[in-house]
């Protein structure tokens, strides 16, 4: 993966705005500051946007961007579904086009993340609402690795220190890839924590390198030379950014899954070849979930790899395919 940014000024991408797809920059913290790169795939039938089954707000992974899922997230809009995602502070095009993006990378932290995606769902479901009617079409929820792990996050945690009142009631349901709740670290959870919490308090801004090998995330080899040769592919991650999912992705599964809302279903998806996330923690999740009566699901991938949705061929599609079943399921309730 690279893991500086280039100092040669950079020129911006054109902007995609068709009938199934639309790009576009957006003030989404609405304070005059903080423009964020947003995607959205749209269902089209004869020429012609149609009113979606449901809309889905996407969050995606750790050094990582949106507009890399246009397969998997085309595959949904021609099954009738709405997918709307943003580059989060840090990452993506809202970082790389920073005027100094080697101090901002991963410069996060969740209770920024959980702003940003109250934002994203309250601007999502004001846009619906003017075009189909009030709470008509309906909101899920859905992350990838660390947007798996904010998702997770998003919906156990406590007003005041996550998400908005107002923007959880927008969500239908959670789907999640492979979260990181948890991954493949030889330290016990409480030592972690307890380095983690020191070197928040003393380097806060000290950029470490962080994620696995290109070759553990996918078993397609043009996705991992993708990832090798792009520049918005950066795995260097300042501390600030590493202590919430590192000390309370675990605490999801083992404490907060209490305060899952009983009206939000969940699916989980997660690769058995996962060796960045622990696939067992995603299954336990579950389990503890329908332990207290919640909708919850598990579905283990077979010899899958981190990065379901860019798995080769059409493994892709699978992973996709079973998600719609389980949207289809529900919607029909």
């Amino acid at each position: 993966m690279r893991v500086g940014h280039e100092k040669a000024a950079v020129k911006q991408k054109e902007l995609v705005q068709t009938l199934d797809r639309h790009e576009e920059w957006f003030d989404l913290r609405a304070d005059g500051l903080s423009q964020y790169f947003m995607s959205s795939w749209y269902p089209v039938v004869d020429g012609k946007r149609v009113q979606p089954k449901a809309a889905i707000v996407f969050i995606h992974g750790f050094g990582e961007f949106v507009e890399r899922y246009d397969i998997p997230f085309r595959h949904f809009a021609k099954n009738g579904f709405m997918v709307s995602g943003f580059d989060q502070r840090g990452y993506g095009r809202t970082w790389y086009y920073q005027p100094d993006p080697d101090q901002t990378h991963g410069w996060t932290t969740w209770q920024d993340q959980f702003v940003d995606v109250s934002h994203k769902i309250e601007l999502t479901r004001t846009r619906l609402d003017e075009l189909y009617g009030k709470d008509v079409v309906p909101i899920f929820l859905m992350g990838h690795s660390m947007g798996g792990g904010i998702s997770a996050g998003f919906v156990t945690r406590d007003a005041g220190a996550g998400p908005t009142e107002k923007a959880l009631s927008m969500v239908s349901g959670v789907m999640l890839s492979a979260p990181w709740l948890d991954i493949f670290f030889p330290i016990p959870l409480a030592i972690r924590t307890f380095v983690m919490r020191t070197m928040l308090a003393i380097f806060p801004r000290l950029r470490i390198p962080l994620g696995p090998a290109a070759k553990e995330l996918s078993r397609d080899p043009q996705v991992i030379e993708t990832i090798r040769s792009e520049p918005m592919h950066n795995n260097y991650v300042y501390t600030r950014g590493l202590f919430d999912p590192m000390s309370s992705g675990p605490k999801i599964v083992s404490q907060d899954y209490v305060k899952w809302p009983e009206r939000v279903p969940l699916i989980v998806i997660h690769g058995t070849g996962d060796k960045v996330t622990r696939a067992d923690c995603s299954e336990k999740l579950v389990e503890n979930l329908k332990s207290i009566d919640r909708d919850a699901e598990y579905v283990p991938m077979e010899g899958y790899y981190h990065e379901l949705m860019h798995e080769p061929g059409d493994d892709k599609i699978k992973v996709v395919d079973t998600y719609i079943e389980w949207l289809n399921r529900h919607l029909s309730k």
